[in-house]
């Protein structure tokens, strides 16, 4: 059973699609000088402008699909992840009962079985550790602008530009979409552990002044896991608290 919990809290990060804080400033990509880095620089603020995860969203309809080597699936979603970046997150079964609740609320994390009636508990920064993830790696998977930009940038053609930036262990590739200035897939390879994984986004859309993308894809690149998640109906702007309270199952560790 501690497997397939695993992969729910994998899965838990493209549903809560937002960070553990706002971002902070971020830095313009270093050049040097000439039209070709004033054109860089313009492409990086306004994709950063788009960004979405220190706002806060609800997301009122979605559905993941679901292929590892634990088990495959369709689910429905629902999820709220606030302004501070606590969020909690229902993915529920046929009929829409409620299979298994996801709680991140500061560094604390809880995965609430329902049908075996257990509370996994556990802290976030130590689940992200080991499982090869950078410590931003849930604003990654909004398809958000990282704060720090500085790396080797390319122009791979008219649409696209790519950025390839490595910090401590992680080495990731940033693929920026000109027609969209948005991030429609990044590459994350962490040489801790091993994981190589791949994201996409597509079907973006456009809400007030931000951009977010309906459609997210996360490979795992050994085929341990395949996850989809398609957003049909999300609100952003939400602010309200999202209490850690969990019932009184029997507990475990993750």
């Amino acid at each position: 059973m501690y497997g397939k919990i695993k992969y729910w809290l994998l899965l838990s990060l493209i549903i809560i699609l937002g960070g553990c804080s706002a971002f902070r400033k971020g830095r313009s990509a270093e050049t040097s000088g000439g039209p070709g880095a004033l054109n860089l620089n313009s492409v990086v603020t306004t994709v950063y402008g788009y960004n979405i995860a220190g706002r806060g969203f609800e997301i009122r309809k979605g559905t993941i699909e679901l292929e590892s080597t634990e088990f495959d699936g369709r689910f429905g979603l629902n999820a709220k992840l606030n302004n501070r970046g606590d969020f909690v997150a229902s993915v529920r079964g046929p009929l829409g009962i409620e299979l298994v609740r996801i709680l991140m609320v500061g560094n604390d994390i809880a995965a609430i079985d329902r049908i075996n009636k257990t509370v996994y508990t556990g802290r976030k920064a130590e689940f992200l550790k080991k499982n090869g993830m950078p410590e931003d790696f849930l604003n990654i998977l909004v398809g958000d602008m990282p704060s720090e930009t500085e790396g080797n940038f390319r122009i791979e053609h008219d649409n696209m530009v790519t950025v390839s930036t490595q910090y401590e262990a992680f080495t990731r590739v940033i693929s920026i979409c000109l027609d969209e200035m948005k991030i429609c897939s990044e590459n994350i390879e962490s040489a801790g552990t091993g994981h190589n994984i791949s994201m996409n986004f597509g079907n973006f859309i456009m809400t007030g002044d931000i951009k977010y993308p309906a459609r997210i894809e996360m490979r795992e690149e050994s085929g341990m896991f395949h996850v989809k998640l398609s957003i049909s109906d999300l609100i952003y702007g939400y602010d309200s608290d999202i209490p850690f309270n969990l019932p009184e199952y029997k507990r475990e560790s993750l």
